[in-house]
């Protein structure tokens, strides 16, 4: 269920980028959810260990590293959110990473940013079951 909401949110995205009357909220909702529901789907776990293996091969606490890519990410997308009140393409694609980031990296940052993007893809999930009648 997590691959479909992964893929809606991202067809949605892709269909509203010309769209100038939607609201910058709805274009990151649906680029942190579909990276929530991507971090959860096989590929997201895939990714996740890609990323684990390189940090890994360069460093000797690779996870460490991605945890604090993952910090610079979460500050870059909300300076550049708070700057022009818009999402921008390089807010959208740190929502979208940063569930996976999450997902690579150790730490109190990561078990918290594991949590909320678990519980972002469950209500996702939840709603369009709601919304099936599932």
């Amino acid at each position: 269920m997590n691959f479909v909401i992964m893929v809606i949110c991202f067809v949605l995205l892709w269909v509203l980028r010309k769209r100038t009357k939607i609201p910058w909220w709805v274009r990151a909702a649906l680029a942190f959810i579909g990276g929530s529901c991507l971090a959860n789907t096989g590929v997201g776990i895939w990714l996740a260990d890609r990323l684990r293996e390189i940090s890994n091969s360069l460093v000797d606490q690779g996870p460490v590293l991605v945890g604090g890519i993952a910090l610079v990410v979460a500050v870059i997308v909300v300076y550049d959110i708070a700057v022009d009140r818009n999402a921008d393409t390089p807010a959208k694609v740190g929502l979208i990473l940063l569930p996976v980031l999450f997902l690579a990296a150790v730490g109190p940052l990561a078990g918290a940013g594991v949590g909320l993007s678990d519980a972002i893809a469950d209500m996702g999930t939840n709603s369009l079951g709601k919304l099936i009648g599932g």
